[in-house]
């Protein structure tokens, strides 16, 4: 499987950027998930 990387590069379109984002979201820890949003919102 591409890493999440070369699937951004090989993404043609805004859909298939979408897919990448949503694909690495998904793979995502709940920890992980807490510590993405704390940098999101400045928290």
């Amino acid at each position: 499987a591409p890493s999440l990387r070369e699937a951004w590069q090989a993404a043609g379109d805004d859909a298939a950027r979408w897919r990448v984002v949503i694909d690495q979201v998904a793979t995502l820890t709940d920890q992980q998930a807490h510590v993405w949003h704390g940098r999101l919102v400045g928290r």
